[in-house]
């Protein structure tokens, strides 16, 4: 497995706020002043679902682009529908496509843009476990992580100084344009594929059991896709993507999972998902 170098330069952008004669601004207190506002902004539904649509097809071509097999697309299509019509925001305009990838990770955009690598699938030996991938990912945008951690300052000083007063500028009220299209573009994808805090990653654990129990899944499998992480990347691995990382560990992620599992009832029948069979035809689990 191998961490994907990312190309993306930040284009530069023009000024987008008109400053008073009178004061004198530093950038980073611009910023931080920014970043309060833009929880009464930045959380816009048509805002997400814009960033989603522009990003899309340009990361899916970065990630590997769309796997060339057509029944396979439509298999995990299949699959994942029921998971994300089981989301919380009906609105967005869910979609899930199969990336070709040998890296095991799967990604969440902003609106309901999901990616799921081939080499996942692969990985995956029950339908719990890809469920449970894609309810995770279905969690960071029914929780709008994106656009909470988009808002968080430490991202927003990674970007250049005409970017940071055009996305300043959004955060304030001002619409999505493209200068912060631009501004955003590299950030966002560094963020989409490597994970997001401690705290968000938590939460998207918790919205597969949530998602488990409206589509007859069993919660105590909940964890499986993450036992098989660790299987992957032992605790001495250096990589890091949107499921495994350091923070949390995998280990303290498959507890928490599995206590809140305890608290909610097993179906009385295993749902049989469409797609899967189809999907494994294609990508075999490598055995042993």
């Amino acid at each position: 497995m191998h961490r994907r170098t990312l190309l993306t330069g930040l284009a530069a952008t023009s000024a987008l706020i008109s400053l008073p004669a009178y004061a004198q601004f530093n950038m980073d207190s611009l910023m931080q002043g920014a970043a309060k506002l833009g929880s009464a902004y930045f959380a816009s539904e048509g805002d997400e679902i814009q960033l989603g649509e522009n990003y899309y097809q340009p990361l899916l071509q970065k990630s590997g682009g769309a796997y060339p097999d057509r029944n396979a697309q439509d298999a995990l299509q299949r699959f994942a529908a029921p998971l994300t019509a089981a989301a919380d925001r009906k609105n967005l305009p869910w979609e899930v496509t199969l990336v070709s990838s040998d890296q095991v990770n799967a990604w969440a955009l902003p609106g309901g843009k999901l990616a799921i690598n081939s080499e996942l699938v692969k990985q995956c030996a029950n339908p719990n476990e890809l469920a449970s991938v894609i309810a995770h990912e279905v969690g960071h945008a029914d929780k709008g992580h994106s656009m909470q951690q988009m808002r968080n300052e430490s991202l927003l000083t990674t970007l250049g100084g005409l970017g940071k007063e055009a996305v300043s500028a959004w955060l304030g009220g001002g619409g999505l344009t493209g200068q912060v299209m631009s501004a955003l573009e590299a950030p966002l994808y560094t963020m989409v594929l490597n994970g997001y805090s401690r705290k968000n990653e938590f939460e998207a654990d918790q919205h597969i059991l949530s998602v488990f129990s409206r589509t007859g899944y069993d919660p105590t499998k909940a964890d499986d896709f993450f036992r098989t992480l660790m299987r992957i990347y032992p605790q001495s691995a250096s990589d890091t993507t949107s499921l495994f990382s350091t923070h949390p560990g995998t280990q303290e992620r498959i507890s928490k999972i599995e206590a809140s599992a305890k608290k909610i009832p097993r179906p009385a029948k295993a749902p049989s998902p469409s797609g899967w069979a189809e999907l494994k035809s294609i990508l075999p689990t490598p055995k042993g």
